[in-house]
């Protein structure tokens, strides 16, 4: 099992590495920097960008190695995710929905892997961030979670659970709301020296409203779960947003 960051060179993979780099720490996976060469991209810019990343791997103690195919993309990717279990696939999208980034292809392509796609927003963000949400909608996805803990960097660093609440306010108390069932998932997290708040919403999210959520907390990276939102509403949200975003798409058995 590995965890796997699509590279080409451009800042946005190598901002989406520095994710998958403290993910892999976190859960003590092995790190694969894989670039598919189709003949457009820079190798020199990414001989530069996997050298400055593998240092800061090493530095972490992360086992990182660089693998380079050449050919079609999602074929090549196909291949080598049924050589390798892939724990989950790190890649970079760029900042509007509108532009039709290659990563809704890789969504879309069936990979039997989870896929984080991240969309960034704030280079400085990437290598200093303490405050991450996970919008997990109405339950947590536990490979989801995963990804949230792992990503809350050190034992300063603040996570919120956001989730909504399945059932009507009328029928919501202590024992029956989102509280009481979030608690197992509360406690894991302190058991591992993590602080983290649940913030129930009684209403669906609107990209407005999370998004001032998002600047009035100082958050730094919010993790959505994309089983539990529309892509369209994901897509407002992340576009209008000013924080870094990962869109995670948990793999569908």
């Amino acid at each position: 099992m590995r965890v796997v960051s699509l590279v080409n060179g451009s800042l946005l993979s190598e901002a989406a590495s520095l994710y998958a780099i403290n993910y892999a720490r976190s859960v003590q996976l092995p790190l694969t920097l894989l670039f598919i060469d189709n003949g457009e991209e820079s190798v020199e810019k990414l001989h530069l960008s996997v050298a400055s990343l593998k240092e800061l791997a090493d530095a972490q103690e992360v086992e990182v190695e660089t693998v380079i195919l050449q050919g079609d993309m999602l074929t090549q990717l196909k291949h080598f995710e049924q050589l390798y279990a892939i724990d989950t696939l790190f890649c970079a999208t760029r900042k509007l929905s509108q532009s039709h980034s290659f990563s809704e292809k890789i969504v879309r392509a069936g990979l039997e892997t989870a896929i984080a796609v991240v969309k960034i927003k704030n280079l400085p963000q990437v290598r200093s961030y303490h405050r991450v949400m996970l919008a997990a909608g109405k339950a947590v996805n536990p490979h989801a979670y995963l990804l949230w803990l792992g990503l809350l960097a050190d034992e300063h660093s603040l996570g919120k659970l956001y989730l909504q609440n399945s059932r009507s306010a009328s029928k919501a108390s202590t024992k029956s709301g989102l509280k009481y069932e979030a608690a197992p998932f509360v406690q894991i997290a302190k058991m591992l020296n993590q602080s983290v708040e649940v913030v129930n919403s009684m209403q669906p999210v609107d990209p407005e409203e999370i998004n001032a959520y998002l600047i009035a907390n100082n958050l730094d990276l919010a993790i959505y779960d994309a089983n539990a939102y529309s892509q369209k509403m994901l897509n407002r949200i992340t576009d209008e947003s000013s924080v870094n975003s990962i869109i995670f798409h948990p793999w569908k058995v």
